[in-house]
């Protein structure tokens, strides 16, 4: 009959340090070598639990910053797009007011599209994107809400002006030649430092009615025609100095003052553009500067509404 091993099997480990040395003996119980090999199994286990968590958690922590950034990338986006729309609006309103100036130069009826683009596309909400975004969620909506708004009416704008500025093509084609006698750009480059209406007398007179623009700047500057026409008035002005009349039509002239030189003669055709001059300080004047002069059925009328040009 075969007798099972003992539980308690002991073992017995001998250390020898030298030949010279004692022997050192160590007796080890069965017992603690099975809950060493337990306990170092469950270690290892641990261990390897251990890592795997960490790895898990290193790798979430990876897509939450990748998350976080590509979040980050995605707001900004919305607001320069959402700059973007006003800044498109903004140019829209721009077109919509100078087809209104030329509209008004040329007398044609006023177009509905410019009224649409007028009155449309604009911001509802005062708060920026930026504060919106803060808002989590629910600011997210509204400001996606406000650009869908924005994106629809800006699109109903540029159909209605596209069909607006289609209409104002036809008439100034139909009015090529009326146009050509109008009156539309700056005369010249300079500053100007006197506009139309009353204003405080340079020459200490108090108030007075100045008929036109002044714009200062370097003698010499070319004058330009600001429309095609012929010259009636080529020569010296009590007032003005050296002065250039044109008659663009039976109803509209333009007048330039203050030249230092003239460089056309009465009876002249001129084209718009054409140089008729160069700025000076002639006649009454207090620095060197042109005076121009825009006269509708011999009636000083404000030049600035007439100028589509930018300096």
């Amino acid at each position: 009959m075969e007798t099972s091993a003992p539980k308690n099997k002991s073992f017995t480990v001998l250390l020898v340090p030298s030949p010279s040395d004692r022997i050192r003996r160590f007796e080890i119980s069965g017992r603690w070598i099975r809950w060493g090999t337990v306990a170092g199994a469950v270690l290892g286990v641990l261990l390897l639990l251990f890592s795997a968590l960490s790895i898990t958690l290193f790798e979430k922590e990876a897509r939450m910053i990748a998350l976080q950034h590509k979040s980050r990338v995605q707001k900004e986006e919305i607001v320069r797009t959402y700059r973007t729309l006003q800044d498109i609006h903004s140019k829209m309103v721009d077109v919509a007011k100078l087809e209104r100036k030329v509209r008004l130069i040329m007398n044609t009826s006023e177009s509905n599209g410019s009224n649409v683009v007028l009155g449309l596309g604009g911001p509802t909400q005062t708060v920026a994107p930026s504060v919106l975004i803060q808002k989590g969620m629910r600011g997210m909506d509204d400001l996606m809400s406000e650009m869908d708004r924005q994106i629809g009416d800006l699109g109903q704008g540029i159909l209605h002006q596209e069909e607006s500025l289609a209409n104002l093509k036809r008439a100034i084609r139909e009015r090529q030649s009326e146009w050509a006698y109008t009156p539309s750009i700056w005369p010249t480059r300079g500053v100007m430092t006197s506009r139309f209406g009353y204003r405080t007398s340079p020459f200490g007179l108090g108030r007075d009615f100045h008929p036109g623009i002044d714009i200062a700047g370097s003698i010499g500057t070319p004058i330009m025609a600001t429309a095609s026409g012929t010259v009636t008035l080529a020569g010296w002005d009590q007032g003005f100095g050296k002065t250039v009349v044109i008659d663009h039509s039976a109803t509209i002239s333009t007048l330039y003052g203050h030249l230092e030189k003239v460089t056309v003669y009465e009876g002249e055709q001129v084209k718009r553009g054409e140089v008729i001059g160069y700025l000076g300080n002639t006649g009454l004047s207090t620095g060197p500067h042109l005076h121009y002069q825009i006269m509708v059925n011999h009636t000083p009328v404000n030049p600035k509404r007439y100028i589509l040009n930018r300096f």
